[in-house]
């Protein structure tokens, strides 16, 4: 009797999981065409740091809801490393948006998956094995159709330089997993989104005031501010971490995709972007590529931090 209840208890909390990992996939694929399509003439800079300060507020409201702010995090240099990361993420994706279709940058931004096998290797031990490693090739091989087409002559253009700005947010977003990983042994997950959140968000502002102002602040779209910062940020960030607790990587990966796909689909419907054939077929590259680079890939080799 017992076992029946465990097992309809572990059931529940994984459709639990997998609804609060699906919500927040789908909230992080809404925010592609709301930042191309409010972001106008503004310093996507000041327009990161404004939707990551309100990110980091409703992160501050979150865990001061369950218990005493602590400032300790901040003493953390895993919090300043996800600085770093967070401010490169922000800002590479924000201007990035500005050069390319927020359907493709949707695609581009959500492969970040396929880089975690190999960092995981290189910073935690683990052996990537033969499917991870096809996935990593076979996801380069979608990157480079989605971006180039396969024609060279596309290098040259102002949207090729977004793809690699998206590019590079992608790796970001892939730096962010093992410092989640290694961060939260020292503090919550809530307290982890918003000591960075905030931090990045101080980050953007004076990257912002170097590199011209604010910009054309009347053209920007407060909504879209708003919308991005209530829910584009700290909250599916903290639902993701809250979700995968019970999720096995095949089924996170799924989700993953579902973050993609969304984009694309907002993207088409929305703002009627239009994806060539070769497009697609990178973009089902780099689907397939997530399945295979999210496999057991072979044995966990512990290291000191896993001691």
């Amino acid at each position: 009797m017992r076992g029946g209840t465990l097992e309809a208890v572990s059931v529940e909390g994984r459709r639990r999981a997998l609804l609060l990992s699906l919500a927040a996939s789908l909230l992080f694929g809404s925010q592609y065409v709301v930042i191309k399509g409010g972001i106008g003439g503004v310093n996507p800079l000041f327009f990161g740091a404004l939707t990551m300060g309100i990110g980091g507020l409703v992160a501050v409201f979150i865990v001061s809801r369950r218990k005493r702010l602590d400032l300790r995090p901040f003493r953390r240099w895993e919090v300043w490393a996800g600085t770093l990361a967070t401010t490169a993420l922000i800002s590479l994706q924000y201007i990035g948006l500005t050069l390319a279709p927020a359907s493709v940058g949707g695609l581009i931004v959500g492969s970040n998956v396929i880089f975690v096998a190999p960092l995981s290797a290189i910073i935690f031990g683990e052996i990537i094995g033969w499917k991870r490693a096809l996935g990593v090739a076979v996801g380069l091989v979608g990157i480079f159709t989605i971006t180039t087409n396969w024609n060279i002559d596309s290098i040259s253009s102002s949207q090729f330089t977004g793809y690699i700005l998206l590019l590079g947010a992608s790796l970001s977003i892939a730096a962010s997993y093992p410092l989640t990983k290694l961060a939260v042994r020292y503090m919550d997950n809530d307290e982890w989104v918003m000591a960075f959140h905030l931090t990045s968000a101080v980050a953007l502002m004076v990257l912002m005031l170097l590199t011209g102002g604010p910009g054309d602040t009347a053209s920007a779209s407060v909504p879209a501010v708003l919308f991005v910062g209530l829910l584009c940020t700290s909250v599916p960030t903290i639902l993701w971490a809250v979700g995968l607790r019970s999720l096995s990587m095949t089924t996170s990966a799924t989700i993953l995709m579902s973050e993609s796909v969304f984009a694309v689909i907002l993207g088409t419907v929305v703002r009627n972007e239009s994806m060539s054939a070769l497009t697609m077929l990178g973009a089902i590259l780099v689907f397939v590529a997530i399945f295979l680079a999210a496999m057991p890939g072979g044995r966990w080799q512990r290291t000191t931090l896993e001691k």
